[in-house]
């Protein structure tokens, strides 16, 4: 999970540090890099209107991949 914080938004891709986003609470293998206002803002966030995730046409599986990914870059570049 720490590397995952340090990861950019999943959604935004606003620099870290970020939350990490728990998909099923408890399963830290499924947790997705967001930043604030892409985890928790009333307008933008998954737990609010999810404007922002609408516009990028993403949903946590989507984000989770991003994730993914980029931990997986991180960890080639290493």
């Amino acid at each position: 999970m720490d590397a995952v914080k340090l990861l950019p938004c999943s959604v935004c891709r606003r620099p870290g540090p970020s939350d990490a986003h728990h998909i099923n609470q408890g399963q830290h293998f499924t947790t997705v890099a967001l930043c604030k206002d892409c985890h928790q803002g009333s307008k933008s966030g998954w737990h609010g209107e999810k404007i922002m995730w609408r516009i990028h046409k993403m949903d946590e599986l989507a984000a989770l991949n991003v994730t993914l990914s980029q931990l997986q870059l991180k960890e080639a570049a290493r």
